[in-house]
């Protein structure tokens, strides 16, 4: 991408409270990102002092800039733009969480900055239907975006877990990419997906772009290992 495109960070801004924001404009301008105060406990606590909300506003960065080749406008319909969440939660999962071996367990988000074992998400992210019930058809009575993220950021949780269990885990994952492991796999194939959807994808076309993404890479080795993981939180070949 182009240069001169750092980001520039506010850290405890007083422009809110509770929450963080990243806004995205086009390759070679500087993302923002804002970190705020959390009041739920007493003293207050700063978001950014919670790795997994950083990682999360990064990440808006990465996928508002690889879909659609870097303008930055192309996660603007409300489906997109839960699915930005939903990218977001996952990588914060993938870099700043307890996945540390080939035993995948349940992932909550935000428990630093509410004080709270259950975060900020209404479920932990699970491959437990129990745990985690959400599926794809959840979708069609969610209007609000972190909200839909959670949906498909479990679905990547799926898909992750069928990954690691399949390929196994790499200690190295994070500095090598060269594995071949799970969670090697996994994060080629979440970046390399982005650059593959349509503006504004949907959830069935970022699937798809996951499927390709894999063909293109790995010439299609996960193909069934995908298709199940994301049928079994409704999002199969069946899903429109």
């Amino acid at each position: 991408g182009s240069g001169n495109d750092r980001v520039q960070i506010s850290v405890q801004d007083s422009s809110g409270t509770n929450n963080a924001n990243f806004a995205t404009p086009p390759d070679g301008q500087p993302g923002q990102c804002r970190m705020y105060t959390w009041t739920y406990t007493t003293p207050n606590r700063d978001g950014a002092l919670e790795n997994d909300i950083v990682v999360h506003e990064m990440t808006h960065g990465i996928t508002n800039r690889m879909t659609g080749g870097g303008t930055g406008s192309c996660l603007q319909t409300t489906e997109a733009g839960g699915m930005g969440e939903g990218w977001s939660d996952a990588m914060a999962e993938y870099v700043w969480s307890e996945q540390k071996s080939a035993t995948i367990t349940d992932y909550v988000m935000g428990d630093y900055v509410t004080n709270n074992k259950n975060g900020i998400r209404t479920h932990p992210y699970s491959t437990s239907a129990t745990t985690n019930p959400l599926r794809y058809s959840s979708i069609k009575t969610l209007n609000e975006v972190h909200n839909i993220g959670e949906v498909w950021a479990n679905m990547l949780h799926n898909v992750y877990a069928a990954l690691v269990g399949a390929h196994g885990f790499s200690t190295t994952a994070k500095t090598n990419p060269d594995g071949t492991q799970g969670n090697v796999v996994f994060l080629h194939l979440f970046l390399d997906a982005l650059r593959l959807q349509p503006c504004n994808p949907t959830f069935v076309t970022a699937r798809d772009a996951w499927i390709q993404a894999d063909q293109n890479r790995y010439g299609g080795a996960n193909k069934c290992l995908l298709w199940k993981a994301f049928a079994s939180r409704g999002l199969g070949v069946n899903a429109k």
